[in-house]
């Protein structure tokens, strides 16, 4: 994997944090929330779209802060990603039917990221993305 990103300008920073969680949302049940934000977390991160990032975060078993986090590498800390983000949130229905499925994707250099927080469901999680 190239590192030249590292020397690529940082534009803007954005933190989440929160516990994970899945919720109803209209009519799909297993939609990802962060208790800190009132609209799936998929929904949130669309703003990362067609946007070069890179993407730290940590997941513990209780709340802490990113310091903390930090001193527990070995234990929180899951991953570091970089890549082009793509991703949706869409629900789909039908005239006949009504209610259909919901898309929800958030891809960041070929790892699907709501599926990666969907494993972690009740654990707290600090999220931070450059943007470049």
């Amino acid at each position: 994997m190239p590192w030249g990103f590292l020397m690529e300008e940082v534009v803007e920073e954005k933190t989440y944090a929160g516990l994970l969680s899945l919720e109803q949302y209209g009519e799909a049940d297993d939609i990802l929330f962060l208790s800190t934000i009132d609209v799936p977390f998929a929904e949130e991160l669309q703003c990362l779209v067609d946007k070069r990032i890179t993407l730290h975060y940590w997941i513990s078993a209780e709340q802490m802060t990113k310091q903390q986090a930090q001193e527990e590498f070995l234990r929180a800390l899951y991953g570091m990603l970089y890549g082009t983000c793509d991703g949706k949130f869409v629900s789909h229905y039908s005239e006949i039917t009504g209610y259909l499925w919901t898309d929800e994707e958030l891809m960041v250099g070929g790892h699907d990221i709501i599926q990666e927080l969907k494993s972690h469901i009740g654990k707290w999680l600090i999220l931070e993305v450059r943007i470049h």
